[in-house]
């Protein structure tokens, strides 16, 4: 899968933003991940990090273990899945050395780096993409927007996910 064949809600990347702007106004690094039904390409939301067990500095974004294993079985029980991380840089999107060997280094895992997250932009053009293939982060191009509504819009850390 690439994130080409991934679609998004246009409302859910604007979201997105707004969370990261959030955050951003207060000079910190934030994100989450994109959920989708078990099977399905289609993106139906996002799950934003919470505060248990989640670290935010303004060169630092970082998720426990532990709230990484409260989301996972979350989407589980719900016949959804995971195929993309999302978090912020102050400036620019890039794959720092930190995002490359401490992401989630999977076959096939998506990241995508939001960038200026103080006015950080809801078109997802303007995020960069990569992809895990053969033990590397290899840049790709961003996913088609959808109208659509969002459906999945959760909260998670170490504590349990939320609803929102």
């Amino acid at each position: 899968m690439t994130a080409t064949e991934l679609t998004i809600p246009t409302l859910l990347a604007t979201t997105i933003a707004e969370e990261i702007a959030h955050y951003g106004a207060k000079n910190l690094e934030t994100g989450g991940f994109l959920v989708a039904p078990r099977g399905s390409t289609e993106v139906t939301g996002f799950a934003m990090a919470g505060a248990s067990g989640i670290v935010r500095r303004p060169g630092l974004f970082q998720i426990s273990e532990r709230a990484l294993d409260v989301l996972f079985n979350h989407v589980d029980k719900r016949d959804l899945w995971v195929p993309c991380h999302f978090h912020s840089h102050r400036f620019e999107a890039f794959m720092s050395r930190t995002d490359a060997s401490h992401g989630i280094n999977v076959e096939g895992f998506i990241c995508t780096i939001v960038p200026n997250f103080e006015c950080p932009p809801s078109d997802t053009t303007d995020w960069n993409w990569w992809k895990f293939t053969d033990g590397s982060w290899y840049p790709i191009a961003s996913p088609r927007t959808r109208e659509d509504v969002v459906h999945e819009t959760l909260t998670f850390d170490e504590d349990g996910v939320d609803d929102r």
